[in-house]
């Protein structure tokens, strides 16, 4: 068997040099096709030696015309090389491209059939630089790692968010877990796509959708790759029309919304005198309606962005920074929210940032680093939403942090003298003229979002 692996290693490097040729002659890829035949024999040969390589008589003997022919010297090899040699003369019949050019000797020293047979030298150049590349796994796994590693490596670098790379994870997730990770790759197919809808259809959880194209973006992606064997993508991968998902209507939507939206009662409860509600998050929650704030907002506030001399935060949301015409807005506070934020800065002890959680850590820790293995892993851990799950409970309130800025929006939008400030009170990209105007002026005052912000505290009590 090692004869035969030694002879498999050789051709499968002209094989690889054949594979990577740009141009090739008639006659190469004649020599190219009669490599490949070769190596299939070589290959069965080797799973049954006994059936392809037969014995053959030692006392064979030679005419004087091909010894001379073939250059033959005292033949010194065994008897195993000697009917493998045999074995290969008898393959190699009518393949003179092969023979002629790679082969060449059948008997002599180093001839074909032994240990120590190699390639003539003009090959051996030719395959020196055409190493076969490393052979990759072809699983499902294996290519979903290697997404999700490019994202991460992308958060790394600050090319994506530490969140959208921990998001890919999750939304990857139940694809895999459906298909399984030791699924071959190639055997993902227009039927992979509609089985997994149909999977979908019949789960409860919401986004569906979102689960469904992220399928489609790694399938994509395996099939770019070049040491990827997915050579087929998928014939129905663009049927938007078959692969739908339809969820509540928007009427029902709109009635599940208003459930969450925050009332004045609540934010009355919030900042009563008799409140269980710490100053810290009753700080946050007025800054997130004041300015239409997420909990990442409230984390990247900088102290140089606020001016607690004339009550304004001056910003451009982190979210929005990558965009040309992102706006730096300028926020009135109302006087509450003023003095709350006065106390939380002060006690905070981070020479940068304007708020801290308890203990003097950030609101929002997210992470990305490698893995034992080299996986990148993506983590965020949410102090702000921890925390509110159990100060909530205590304070008699079923309403959710991400739900304020909905509800300061929803409200502006709700007054048609207001309802054009939405975008900029959200921190939004202009999409009109009054915008744009504004976004010039870079975080100037502007009063149409003034009397906004002093409309919206209105609403809900607030001066």
């Amino acid at each position: 068997l090692a004869l035969i692996q030694h002879h498999i290693d050789i051709f499968k490097a002209v094989q690889n040099y054949f594979d990577h040729a740009v141009e090739q002659t008639t006659k190469e890829k004649k020599m190219a096709q009669q490599v490949d035949q070769f190596i299939n024999w070589l290959e069965t040969a080797f799973d049954d030696p006994d059936q392809y390589i037969p014995e053959v008589d030692p006392s064979t003997s030679l005419t004087q015309d091909e010894i001379d022919e073939f250059e033959i010297v005292k033949p010194d090899i065994s008897p195993e090389e000697n009917n493998f040699r045999w074995a290969v003369m008898s393959a190699l019949r009518g393949k003179s491209e092969l023979a002629d050019n790679i082969v060449r000797r059948f008997f002599g020293e180093d001839h074909i059939g032994t240990l120590t047979f190699q390639l003539p030298e003009e090959w051996k150049e030719k395959t020196e630089f055409t190493e076969s590349p490393e052979k990759l796994p072809q699983t499902v796994g294996y290519w979903a790692e290697d997404f999700l590693n490019l994202k991460g490596a992308k958060a790394d670098n600050n090319q994506l968010t530490t969140t959208t790379a921990r998001d890919s994870r999750e939304k990857l997730k139940k694809f895999r877990i459906w298909i399984g990770d030791k699924t071959p790759i190639t055997n993902i197919t227009s039927e992979t796509l509609k089985q997994f809808y149909l999977h979908l259809l019949q789960q409860d959880f919401n986004n569906k959708q979102n689960y469904f194209n992220y399928s489609k973006s790694f399938i994509r992606y395996a099939w770019r790759e070049d040491a990827c064997n997915l050579e087929n993508l998928p014939k129905n991968i663009d049927d938007r029309g078959t692969f739908s998902f339809r969820g509540t209507t928007k009427k029902q939507q709109t009635k599940n919304r208003l459930k969450e939206l925050w009332t004045k009662e609540d934010f009355k409860k919030v900042i009563a005198k008799n409140s269980t509600i710490s100053e810290r998050y009753q700080c946050w929650i007025l800054l997130m309606l004041n300015c239409g704030y997420t909990q990442t907002d409230l984390n990247e506030l900088k102290r140089d962005e606020v001016d607690l001399k004339t009550g304004r935060i001056i910003r451009c949301r982190t979210k929005a920074e990558n965009y040309s015409n992102a706006p730096i807005v300028n926020y009135k506070l109302w006087n509450v929210t003023l003095e709350l934020l006065k106390k939380e800065m002060k006690r905070s002890t981070d020479p940068v940032y304007a708020l801290q959680a308890t203990k003097g850590a950030r609101l929002i820790k997210e992470e990305i680093k490698k893995d034992s293995s080299g996986k990148f892993i993506a983590t965020k851990h949410d102090n702000t939403s921890r925390g509110w799950q159990k100060i909530r409970k205590e304070a008699g309130l079923d309403k959710i942090l991400k739900y304020i800025r909905k509800t300061g929006a929803t409200t502006i939008k709700s007054e048609s003298k207001h309802k054009s400030e939405e975008r900029l009170y959200l921190g939004h990209t202009p999409d009109n003229m009054a915008d744009l105007h504004y976004n010039i002026m870079e975080g100037q005052v502007y009063k149409p979002l003034d009397e906004a912000i002093g409309f919206l505290g209105k609403q809900f009590g607030l001066k």
